[in-house]
């Protein structure tokens, strides 16, 4: 069920213009049912709003405000800026503000309120009847997907009785006094023309594909004659993790005023995620030790790297390892297989105990009892080596069948967690330049293109940048060396010693 009703919309006509203000302390409150009228002095109910997941703040009762026209209409809005540095960007005056944020830090939550808010400005603009709508303004995300996410915290933070209409299929909303909000994506830029804006927010803009097209369409409708404040141009909102060096970094720098690049219109600012005060500081530090240095210096600092979201950037330079990858008498070997009979390809990767990977292979299209046969002879091959295998999606048979065969395997399902603990593991490991491998095209192409994204609820991804490319040598090298890290010494037992007796010390 829609969270309005039609006899709650409220619209005046131009003619009739009221004023609508934000309340002059934006503050959470803990709000009862029941009210005393300031106007009359009625006893009168709030009511709970589901998408709001609370009730409102009406000042009057409905009676009062029905026979409202002119005046001052004030709302307050559940939202307190914390003590990180939310205020700095409420109380600029420049006209595109740029946030580049830690994950979690709450730079969505800050640009909303920062959106609304001059939105309501506009508003109560006496403006030309030629402005159709009288304010427009856009908000625009990477992808559909994440779109949705504006659309909620829209509808949570608009005061209700601002709203005279909203349809969900478009993600859009008509407001009092003519003013109309657009939640969009960016997933084409060659939609993103053909109207005039007063305000625009972008959120996740580093994510953006073709950012700087993107960005040109939209300043383009920012510039829109009578549009903006007092009629002097478009507001810009941008923020964003960051994703290496990309357009969005160069769009902070016009708003850093020590930077050659510095626009007078524009200001940026830098916050880490343990700028939240309400986030867990020990989360955070537990967090360092088992992210990648490069991932948690993005992902948690906000830096910008010189490298996009890689996780293995220094994959080319341990490529150093040139043996022959013949098996050495008494050598602990280890093999990392990724089954795959179709659309992906097997790989495989044998390493020793030296930190060394001495064997890749890659298999397209083979059917199971190739893969059998070949991955039993390279663990004889290799002095009986232990298999670490993904068992994802294929259940129990592959590993049975193996296991039938005589060898010592060990199925890996890879949940979240479990994916997350591998990837960080050999992603230290080649950070740390403590293990080689072959200067394999194949390995050191995939190890280059595999890459992490953030999902919405905070979760890391990884995966080959493209759908198209393939990750199954990445896969088999994080199982190669599952039981391996760069604090583990390991000395291959060689001599086999006989008759020693309980009790006895060996000096």
């Amino acid at each position: 069920m829609p969270p309005f009703d039609d006899k709650e919309k409220v619209g005046t006509t131009r003619a009739e213009r009221k004023v609508y203000r934000i309340a002059d302390k934006i503050e959470t409150d803990s709000r009862g049912k029941k009210t005393i009228c300031k106007k009359c002095g009625k006893i009168f109910d709030q009511v709970w709003i589901d998408a709001y997941d609370g009730y409102t703040d009406f000042e009057e009762c409905e009676e009062c405000r029905s026979k409202t026209i002119g005046g001052v209409q004030k709302v307050a809005i559940p939202y307190e800026p914390h003590s990180g540095g939310q205020a700095l960007v409420h109380k600029s005056k420049a006209r595109f503000k740029v946030l580049n944020c830690g994950t979690r830090y709450g730079k969505d939550r800050c640009m909303i309120i920062e959106f609304i808010m001059k939105f309501v400005e506009m508003l109560n603009e006496d403006r030309n009847t030629d402005l159709v709508p009288a304010v427009y303004g856009w908000i625009i995300a990477p992808t559909y997907t994440m779109a949705r996410n504006n659309w909620r915290e829209l509808l949570t933070y608009f005061p209700r009785e601002w709203i005279t209409n909203y349809w969900v299929a478009d993600k859009m909303i008509s407001t009092v006094n003519d003013g109309i909000i657009e939640v969009r994506s960016a997933d084409d830029p060659e939609t993103l023309v053909g109207v005039g804006l007063d305000i625009v927010l972008v959120t996740e803009a580093a994510r953006i594909h073709n950012f700087d097209q993107v960005w040109i369409n939209l300043e383009n409708r920012l510039m829109s004659p009578g549009r903006g404040p007092k009629g002097k141009g478009g507001l810009g909102l941008i923020n964003s993790s960051p994703r290496g060096r990309n357009f969005f970094y160069t769009m902070f720098k016009w708003g850093q005023k020590d930077d050659p690049e510095y626009d007078p219109d524009w200001e940026s600012w830098h916050f880490t995620t343990y700028d939240n005060p309400y986030i867990d500081r020990s989360w955070l530090d537990r967090a360092k030790k088992r992210y990648p240095d490069r991932i948690f210096r993005q992902e948690i600092l906000a830096e910008f790297l010189t490298e996009n979201n890689a996780v293995f950037p220094g994959a080319l330079e341990c490529a150093t390892y040139t043996g022959s990858g013949e098996p050495e008498l008494g050598e602990d070997y280890t093999i990392g297989y990724d089954p795959a009979k179709t659309v992906d390809n097997s790989g495989i990767v044998v390493r020793n105990s030296k930190c060394q990977v001495v064997r890749v292979e890659q298999w397209r299209n083979k059917n199971w009892n190739y893969q059998y046969d070949n991955i039993a002879y390279l663990s004889q091959m290799y002095n009986n080596a232990k298999i670490i295998m993904d068992k994802t999606g294929l259940g129990e048979t592959i590993p049975e069948q193996l296991i039938m065969r005589g060898l010592d395997v060990e199925a890996v399902f890879f949940s979240n967690k479990a994916k997350e603990q591998l990837v960080n593991n050999l992603s230290m490991l080649i950070e740390q330049k403590i293990i080689s491998y072959p200067k394999n095209e194949l390995l050191i192409n995939e190890l280059a293109d595999y890459e992490y994204s953030i999902t919405n609820s905070g979760l890391i991804r990884y995966s080959s940048s493209s759908p198209n490319k393939h990750d199954d040598l990445v896969t088999a090298m994080m199982l190669a060396f599952k039981d391996f890290s760069f604090a583990e010494v390991r000395i291959p037992w060689i001599v086999k010693v006989d008759n020693i007796k309980r009790g006895v010390e060996i000096a």
